[in-house]
């Protein structure tokens, strides 16, 4: 545990200030390093990936579309590894391995048509939708309570009676 410093004066203060601002500078610099390190990591996979296809001609298109390196957001990433999962595994069980790979390529070519601004408009019409049923819900109960307001009948003062 670090035992707190004794600041009697201004100058001690400052002091600490300085100490304190150059702790946050290398631990920021620190964890530069750390992230580069990791994400230097986490891209050799891909390095392999391009290795592999490179060969290939029109392999820097393959490469792409294998990769992801696109303009896509989390969601599509997100659908396009877990979409052909989910289907293999609810709808395909006891299929052979070419069904199975002909709907993987399939279901992660559907997710790379569903991204973040798709799906919030999708979101949006079916709110717009609902909200129009319960306005129109909200309008037939205000016309019932002004037909039971207007009588159109005799009035009970006139001189028919």
């Amino acid at each position: 545990m670090m035992t707190k410093p004794k600041i009697n004066t201004i100058s001690d203060l400052q002091q600490e200030i300085l100490r304190l601002k150059n702790l946050k500078k290398e631990q920021e610099l620190y964890f530069n390093d750390q992230y580069t390190l990791l994400s230097e990591k986490l891209s050799k996979p891909l390095h392999v990936v391009e290795r592999l296809f490179s060969f290939l001609p029109g392999g820097a298109a393959l490469n792409a579309n294998i990769v992801g390196a696109g303009e896509e957001d989390w969601l599509t990433r997100t659908l396009r590894i877990g979409l052909p999962f989910l289907v293999n595994r609810m709808f395909f069980r006891k299929a052979g391995y070419f069904k199975r790979f002909a709907m993987g390529i399939l279901s992660s070519q559907a997710a790379g048509f569903l991204n973040k601004e798709r799906l919030a408009q999708g979101i949006d019409k079916l709110t717009a939708l609902i909200r129009r049923s319960k306005s129109k819900k909200k309008d037939r109960k205000v016309r019932t309570q002004r037909e039971k307001e207007y009588n159109f009948g005799i009035p009970p003062d006139s001189e028919t009676y």
